[in-house]
């Protein structure tokens, strides 16, 4: 299948020889989106799980007002759906493909048929959704427990992290992230945002090229350090 060999760097696949991996391939499906199209919604049936090859998808709900607030930004090499968390059809999110999108899915019963093939899984996946739960807690005390500025600014890091840049003292924002979806992912509005990030231009820790929003990693760690909460 085109493409399918990108997922060999996915966690849940590690200690698997080549042999396990053919079985397991001839189980998935691949299928590909483009740009704003939606993998699935509420209502749609609850019983897939995604494995992300190639592109970024997000995960939302809407409040009661309709606002978009940002679960989860997924990245190759995550899994996500509804088989992970046993998600009732009403109670699934919205995914969204932010860019070129490709993933290998699964329904219930070929999910079987896949842990049948390579039992070893099973822990792979224990250990995937313990490591995504605990991050999600960590996402959720930070909500909590942090000012908004310091939000903003770990989210800018750790998006950095998500996408290969830990190592750069400087980095470019990905511009798919807009304002809105920065708001929605530290629970506050658009207009906040932007002044916060006046206030960070102020402070070297973001500066900006064009529309682009550039991320300074020194200044980033020295404003969380002298501003604790």
């Amino acid at each position: 299948m085109t493409d399918l060999w990108n997922v060999q760097g996915l966690n849940l696949f590690a200690g698997l020889d080549p042999t396990q991996k053919e079985k397991v391939f001839r189980i998935v499906r691949m299928e590909h989106f483009q740009p704003g199209e939606f993998l699935f919604c509420p209502g749609d049936p609850g019983d897939r799980l995604y494995l992300l090859h190639q592109g970024r998808v997000k995960t939302f709900v809407l409040s009661e007002q309709g606002r978009e607030k940002i679960m989860h930004i997924f990245h190759p090499g995550d899994a996500f759906g509804s088989l992970l968390h046993g998600a009732l059809n009403r109670d699934l999110p919205w995914a969204q493909a932010l860019d070129h999108v490709t993933v290998s899915s699964m329904d219930e019963a070929s999910f079987k048929r896949f842990m049948q093939t390579c039992p070893d899984l099973c822990m792979n996946l224990f250990r995937y959704m313990t490591a995504h739960h605990i991050a999600d807690m960590r996402r959720m005390e930070i909500l909590i427990h942090t000012r908004a500025s310091h939000r903003l600014v770990l989210t800018l890091l750790d998006l950095g992290d998500r996408l290969g840049c830990s190592e750069a003292e400087a980095f470019e924002l990905d511009p798919c992230f807009t304002q809105e979806d920065l708001a929605n992912m530290i629970g506050v509005v658009r207009s906040t945002v932007s002044t916060l990030i006046g206030q960070l231009q102020r402070r070297g820790v973001v500066s900006r090229r064009g529309r682009r929003l550039i991320v300074h990693r020194a200044a980033a760690r020295r404003f969380l350090s002298e501003n604790k909460v």
